[in-house]
């Protein structure tokens, strides 16, 4: 199993896509308002590509009439955010009826983007992976919220980001950055699986299928019709 995710911890997981209802995101974002921590929702209906990723996040966050509104730009103001109201509280961004994004082209380098944003924010180390004690660390995550749509099902779309791991854990889809270029994060070791999940494609492609579900399930830690779900997304890929 891994580590619940947090709202109010400085630790990974960075990223969660879960369903409004779970009773873990009430129960996070209430203790998070208790230690004076922010919630910002964002609707994720308004995100149909990065160019309105960029002012969606512009716009809700108020960011300086400079931002570069690119990806670069994104992870440099969302980890060193001040917008009105901060003052270096803890923050929990929730992006909201994000089911569409699961269509969409980029998903895993906004997955990637925002964890990164988030271990630099959460961790504040330096190249060397030492505490940059400049700079003060504040917890930041980054919340998904599917109205119909099963996490799993963003799986293999969300493992495609640059240096991304991703497990299951009750129902969730978790997300982190590998250890090996991102110190003091997650080791990209069970029950973390890092990178596109090719491990399972020539059981697919030769149609061994109950084996890849095995695969799936015993690096994800998942169900086998978790695993079932993530086999469907991968052979769609595959087949393209």
């Amino acid at each position: 199993m891994t580590t619940e995710p947090t709202l109010t911890e400085r630790r990974s997981p960075w990223v969660v896509f879960t369903s409004p209802a779970d009773p873990w995101l009430a129960s996070e974002t209430a203790a998070l308002g208790h230690q004076n921590g922010l919630v910002l929702r964002l609707d994720g209906r308004e995100m149909r590509d990065p160019a309105s990723v960029f002012r969606t996040f512009a716009r809700e966050l108020s960011f300086l009439g400079y931002f570069g509104h690119n990806w670069d730009a994104l992870v440099d103001y969302l980890q060193d955010w001040h917008g009105p109201g901060h003052g270096n509280q803890d923050l929990a961004i929730l992006i909201e009826h994000a089911d569409g994004l699961l269509e969409s082209d980029f998903l895993g380098l906004f997955v990637s983007v925002l964890a990164q944003a988030a271990w630099n924010s959460n961790l504040r180390l330096d190249g060397d992976g030492e505490l940059d004690e400049c700079r003060q660390r504040i917890a930041q995550h980054f919340v998904f919220l599917l109205d119909h749509t099963a996490p799993v099902a963003f799986a293999e779309k969300a493992a495609r980001g640059m240096d991304v791991a991703v497990a299951l854990s009750d129902g969730r889809l978790l997300a982190t950055l590998t250890d090996v270029d991102w110190p003091g994060g997650d080791n990209a070791s069970a029950p973390w699986t890092a990178g596109p999940l090719s491990f399972a494609d020539e059981e697919i492609l030769s149609g061994r299928n109950i084996e890849g579900m095995k695969m799936f399930r015993d690096n994800l830690g998942c169900s086998i019709h978790e695993a079932l779900d993530i086999l469907q997304s991968r052979s769609e890929l595959l087949r393209r």
